[in-house]
């Protein structure tokens, strides 16, 4: 197993969400990452660079190419198809040239949309929405697989995919595409996350391994708390600063399985970024080194 960083901590706000902007310069983000003892880090090729400029300063750092990640921002009900297919082709042809087969695949999220005011209880599910949205990541699937770029389909909370019974009905219906389990997604969707993977092990090229505390998350549901709230009541922590069984979990990837083990950590437990990413690699090299 290889061991890799998506280093969000670097960019978790003070709303609960996401904010590239406040990442470090890349090439700085990427030495930290380096330092703090991950020898991977997830592909992502900066606005504004070429693909050579990247794999330079990625080589340069003695950092190896993880699989990054692409958002799809359809229902598949809006008329966006051509937009969308247009988009994961070019970032496939991306991919490509770095030199990279396979690919994280989600659905887009939303601040105040209904499964980001209700995360984790797959509110207003709908087959009409789930069947359209199963076609668009079948195309989706070909056009990509064409560039040579395997999608990997990643639930994910407050998505139109968040529920155990919406990945697998996309998984089953379109077998060509990868499965990306993210343990802690899954968790707090209510999924047995190790018997999922054990289903699908086959088709895993890389995981998400994310910590969290589902006492927070329950906590969450019963006071009403939307997505932004669970994550600011302190939701997600570092690889064993949680309450995942991590390795328990992990343990239903086959024996011979070598991919990716890539740690996100969407909000650090430990406020400092640099110091949450070196506490994430230890635990990652004292369980799977």
């Amino acid at each position: 197993m290889r061991i890799a960083l998506n280093p969000i901590q670097w960019m978790a706000s003070d709303d609960g969400w996401l904010d590239p902007s406040l990442a470090p310069g890349r090439e700085e983000l990427l030495g930290q990452v380096r330092k703090a003892g991950f020898d991977g880090v997830m592909a992502e090729v900066p606005a504004g660079w070429s693909v050579e400029q990247y794999l330079d300063v990625v080589d340069s750092l003695g950092l190896a190419l993880a699989p990054g990640y692409v958002v799809c921002r359809s229902d598949g009900l809006d008329g966006a198809e051509a937009e969308v297919l247009e988009n994961v082709a070019a970032v496939a042809r991306q991919h490509a040239a770095l030199g990279l087969t396979d690919i994280g695949l989600g659905m887009g999220m939303r601040k105040d949309a209904p499964r980001e005011r209700h995360p984790g209880q797959g509110r207003e599910a709908d087959a009409a929405r789930l069947a359209a949205v199963t076609t668009l990541i079948g195309r989706i699937t070909d056009v990509m697989l064409t560039e040579g770029v395997r999608p990997a389909l990643h639930p994910h909370v407050a998505t139109w995919i968040e529920t155990e019974d919406e990945g697998r009905a996309v998984l089953d219906a379109v077998p060509e595409l990868g499965f990306l389990p993210d343990t802690g997604h899954l968790a707090w969707a209510g999924v047995d996350v190790r018997a999922l993977i054990a289903d699908y092990a086959s088709r895993v090229p890389f995981v998400h391994v994310k910590d969290c505390r589902l006492s927070v998350a329950e906590k969450g549901r019963a006071e009403g708390w939307n997505y932004r709230q669970t994550v600011l009541a302190g939701l997600w922590a570092e690889p064993g600063r949680g309450e995942l069984p991590l390795t328990e979990i992990l343990g239903a990837l086959p024996a011979d399985f070598d991919g990716w083990l890539m740690v996100e950590v969407d909000r650090p437990d430990i406020t400092d970024p640099y110091e949450s990413a070196t506490v994430s690699a230890e635990w990652m090299r004292a369980n799977y080194s």
